[in-house]
């Protein structure tokens, strides 16, 4: 069992290819997917997911129909799956699942510290359960190897159920946008947010 296996709460107390799913079809309750695409967000085979999708179906946790996605570049249609908010428990679930969910964030830090010279990295987004927010991760770097970085989130990807949305800035940008206000950092930094790492106090 890997360091980040074993902080997965989730997939402790569930089984973990239906922890996976449940991480997925809650954390993105306002969207619905086809199977395939549940298989590879989660990290899992295609029969695994109809396997757990037919069961947590019959239990009500979600629901099933038939149409495109909503989502402008999700237009696929078929078979759709989407967290079920008329469950009895739907709220008590979502909550918890949000709750256990948030990766350790030593583990983040330590990550992401190996992409490149990063001077401020701060969580936002999926990170803290707030989808809102229209970056998950906000990075400050003089300079940063993007392919290892891509192949970091990835890897946590599986674990939020979604690909994680990230932005970059130098430092002379980053001290820009912030004597102008930018929205991008206002609707990041002015909301709950984890700051891993603050090289020259730049925030």
């Amino acid at each position: 069992m890997t360091d980040m296996q074993k902080n997965d709460l989730l997939t402790q107390l569930i089984e973990p290819t239906r922890a996976k799913i449940l991480r997925l079809i809650a954390l993105c309750d306002t969207e619905s997917f086809l199977i395939p695409d549940i298989a590879k967000r989660a990290g899992i085979s295609a029969s695994a997911a109809q396997k757990e999708l037919k069961a947590l179906g019959e239990m009500g946790v979600v629901k099933s129909s038939e149409g495109e996605g909503k989502n402008a570049h999700d237009r696929k249609k078929g078979t759709r799956y989407a967290y079920n908010d008329r469950f009895k428990y739907a709220n008590a679930l979502s909550a918890f699942i949000h709750e256990v969910s948030p990766e350790q964030f030593n583990e983040v830090e330590k990550a992401l510290r190996g992409t490149g010279k990063l001077n401020t990295i701060v969580l936002s987004g999926v990170f803290i359960g707030d989808l809102k927010r229209p970056a998950d991760l906000l990075l400050v770097a003089d300079s940063v190897n993007e392919k290892r970085l891509e192949k970091v989130l990835r890897a946590f990807e599986p674990k939020y159920g979604r690909e994680i949305r990230y932005t970059i800035f130098s430092t002379p940008e980053f001290r820009y946008r912030m004597t102008i206000n930018d929205k991008l950092l206002r609707d990041t930094l002015d909301y709950p947010h984890r700051l891993l790492l603050n090289k020259n106090n730049l925030i």
